[in-house]
């Protein structure tokens, strides 16, 4: 989804676009511009604004746009007018899942 960028403040946007969009963060594709790690952006889709704060940013190799990692700092906000499921991160599953087996073998070894 086509998407309009700029520094919280600033006047000067950058368009992008989404490639992969959930309830509590969002990759964009396609920047040129010159964000920052920890940077707090506005984001501009069909009229509504969002607030978001930049994770990472990549630049695929041999190509000069980028690609943007960013939290919702408003999560609650529908941005894209649809609601995501909830989903388990693979990390807290993950993490999860070698608890509960620390916890097996604990309980075991007593």
């Amino acid at each position: 989804m086509p998407v309009r960028l700029w520094i919280a403040g600033s006047k000067d946007s950058h368009l992008a676009h989404t490639l992969d969009v959930s309830n509590h963060g969002v990759k964009f594709g396609g920047y040129r511009g010159e964000f920052k790690v920890g940077d707090k952006i506005e984001v501009l889709y069909r009229h509504k604004h969002a607030q978001v704060r930049v994770a990472w940013i990549t630049a695929p190799e041999g190509s000069s746009e980028k690609q943007i990692g960013a939290e919702f700092l408003e999560p609650e906000k529908q941005v894209w007018g649809v609601e995501f499921p909830e989903q388990t991160d693979e990390y807290e599953l993950s993490l999860a899942s070698r608890l509960s087996i620390a916890k097996r073998i604990e309980s075991k070894a007593v």
